[in-house]
C-alpha cells in the first residue's frame, strides 16, 4: 500500500513539474504587463466623480485659419416678419469639416511615341503622375499602402473604404496586387537601407515569433536611430545576423541574451532591462538573498548610466570599466551558493563581457529598448493577420514595413516618400 502511495505521489511530482514548466511560458520575467494578471487586480471604486477635478485648467485645440467665410444673415424677424436691418452683433465660429466624398479622377494619358530619324531609337516620354504599368495613379496606389501597414485594414475593408470615399469599384485581389507594386517600386530603398544598416557603428537587434502557412518563422529587427530594417525568415540562428551584418561586422550590437548574437559580432551591449526585469521576478519570488541581489544590479545600473554621460579620458573608462566587471565577477560568485539564484547567475556570468561595454563606448545605450519599440508594430499587425499565407507576403511585409519606419524615424511625410518611390 505505502508503495502504490509513493508511486502515486512520485506521478503527481512530475505531473505538477511538468504543468509549471509549461506555465513558465506564460509567467515569466519577460511576460507583458497586459498578459500577467497577477500584477493588475482589480482596482476599488474611488467614490471620486468622474472627470477632471474642479478647478483644473483644460486646454483648447487652437482654431486654425479660415479659408472662406461664409455670411449667415436673415432678412425678417421670424416671429412678425419685420425688417430686420443691421445685425446688432456678429458672432464668428469657425467650424472644420471634410470634403464629402470625391469620385475618381480618370485622366487619359495620350503618350506619343518617337523614332529617331538619325539612329532609329523608339522614344517614348514619361510624366511624373504615370505609374509604371497598370491603370492605377500613384495617389491611389500610396493610400493603399498606407491603409494596409499603417492603418492595419484588411485588403476587405480598404475595398470598402475606397468604396466610400471615392465610389472606386476595387477588389480585394486587385488590391494585393497595387501592394506587390509598390512593393516592388521600394525595393531599392529597402536594399539601400540594407547596407547602412551593415555599415552603421551601432546597430539594435532584437526577434520574436511569427507563423507563415502554420510554421515557426521569426521577425527580425535591426535598427539605428534613424533606420529600421525588418526581415522575416525561417531561421533564428546565425544566418540572418549574418545576412545584415556580415561577417565581421566592427561595431556594437545591441541585443538581448540570445546565443546567436555573440557567435557573429565581438562587441556586444547586453540588454539591463532584461537583466533588472529577471532579477526583479525572482526578488519578487524568492525574497531574502533575491532582494540583495536585486538592488545590486540597480545600483551596479546606476552607476553605469552615470559613467556613459561623463566626459572621460579612454583610459579612464578603461579603468572603471574593469571596476565594474570585478564587482560583477564577485556578485556572481556570492549569488552562485544560492541554489534559486544559481541559473541566474550563470545566465549573468556567460554575458560578462558583454554588460558594460557602453562604458567603453558611450555612444551605445544600456538597453535594447530602441528595436523592442521598432518590433513593435510588427507585433501588432501580428496579432491582426495571425499566420503568414506565403512568402512572398513575407517579402511584401519586410519591405514596406522598414520603409514605412525609417521614414518616420527621420521625420518624414510616409505618403510624400512613398508617392516619390513609385515614380
Amino acid at each position: 500500500m505505502e508503495k502504490e502511495a509513493c508511486q502515486n505521489c512520485l506521478v503527481l511530482q512530475i505531473r505538477i513539474d511538468e504543468l509549471e514548466r509549461r506555465l513558465l511560458a506564460y509567467e515569466n520575467a519577460h511576460t507583458p504587463p497586459s498578459k500577467n494578471r497577477r500584477n493588475y487586480p482589480r482596482r476599488e471604486p474611488t467614490g471620486n466623480p468622474v472627470g477632471a477635478p474642479e478647478g483644473h485648467k483644460g486646454t483648447t485645440r487652437p482654431a486654425p485659419q479660415p479659408q472662406k467665410t461664409v455670411e449667415v444673415t436673415q432678412d425678417a424677424c421670424e416671429e412678425c416678419h419685420y425688417p430686420l436691418g443691421k445685425p446688432a452683433k456678429i458672432l464668428k465660429r469657425i467650424i472644420e469639416d471634410i470634403p464629402e466624398p470625391q469620385p475618381v479622377v480618370v485622366t487619359q494619358y495620350n503618350v506619343h511615341t518617337y523614332i529617331c530619324s538619325n539612329c532609329a531609337a523608339v522614344n517614348i516620354p514619361s510624366h511624373p503622375d504615370l505609374p509604371a504599368e497598370g491603370r492605377f495613379g500613384k495617389n491611389l496606389m500610396t493610400q493603399i499602402a498606407l491603409l494596409k501597414y499603417e492603418d492595419r485594414l484588411p485588403l476587405e475593408k480598404i475595398a470598402q473604404n475606397l468604396q466610400r470615399q471615392y465610389h472606386l469599384a476595387i477588389t480585394p485581389a486587385a488590391v494585393l496586387e497595387i501592394l506587390e507594386r509598390v512593393t516592388g517600386s521600394c525595393e531599392p530603398f529597402y536594399y539601400q537601407i540594407k547596407q547602412q544598416i551593415k555599415h552603421a557603428a551601432n546597430v539594435y537587434a532584437d526577434e520574436t515569433g511569427q507563423k507563415v502557412q502554420g510554421k515557426q518563422w521569426w521577425t527580425w529587427v535591426f535598427t539605428t536611430v534613424n533606420h529600421a530594417l525588418f526581415l522575416i525568415r525561417k531561421s533564428r540562428g546565425q544566418q540572418p545576423i549574418e545576412e545584415v551584418l556580415g561577417n565581421d561586422y566592427q561595431g556594437i550590437l545591441n541585443c538581448d541574451g540570445w546565443k546567436s548574437y555573440p557567435q557573429k559580432v565581438k562587441r556586444i551591449q547586453r540588454c539591463w532591462a532584461h537583466l533588472l526585469r529577471e532579477a526583479k521576478y525572482l526578488a519578487e519570488k524568492e525574497e531574502g538573498q533575491a532582494r540583495l541581489l536585486y538592488q545590486e544590479l540597480c545600483e551596479l545600473f546606476a552607476k553605469l548610466k552615470q559613467l556613459r554621460i561623463r566626459v572621460l579620458a579612454q583610459q579612464e573608462r578603461e579603468k572603471q570599466h574593469q571596476l565594474l566587471i570585478d564587482r560583477m565577477q564577485s556578485l556572481i560568485g556570492r549569488t552562485k551558493a544560492y541554489t534559486e539564484l544559481k541559473k541566474f547567475a550563470v545566465k549573468i556570468k556567460n554575458g560578462l563581457e558583454h554588460w558594460f561595454t557602453c562604458v567603453l563606448y558611450p555612444e551605445a545605450e544600456p538597453t535594447n529598448n530602441r528595436a523592442e519599440r521598432a518590433l513593435r508594430e510588427m507585433v501588432v499587425q501580428r496579432k491582426i493577420t495571425g499566420t503568414l499565407r506565403n512568402e512572398r507576403g513575407t517579402h511584401r511585409i519586410e519591405v514596406l514595413m522598414t520603409c514605412l519606419q525609417t521614414w518616420k524615424l527621420q521625420g518624414l511625410n510616409t505618403f510624400t516618400m512613398l508617392r516619390q518611390s513609385l515614380s
